[in-house]
């Protein structure tokens, strides 16, 4: 994995929202339903548009991947990403 990548990928988990985000996409927490995205005992308090953003800046930065199902998106951690650059998605 190129530097650039993996800078990216630090970036987006250096964020406080992000983090637990993909924490609770890990532990199936996360639901997303058409546009809405809900995740349970949503600690983060964030309106929807700014869960969109953040999970665009996780998508983009290849910590998740996004798949389309009809109306809705499933999110799932790029478990190979992360361990290209030795981060244990269990330990997050």
């Amino acid at each position: 994995m190129e530097q650039s990548q993996t800078v990216e990928i630090l970036k987006a988990l250096a964020d406080e929202t992000r983090l637990a985000i993909v924490r609770r996409v890990a532990d199936g927490t996360c639901a997303v339903a058409g546009s809405d995205i809900a995740c349970s005992c949503n600690a983060t308090k964030l309106s929807q548009p700014a869960m969109s953003h953040h999970f665009s800046k996780l998508v983009a930065a290849g910590v998740l991947r996004e798949e389309k199902q009809g109306t809705s998106k499933v999110y799932r951690i790029n478990t190979d990403a992360l361990a290209a650059i030795g981060i244990d998605v269990t330990k997050l």
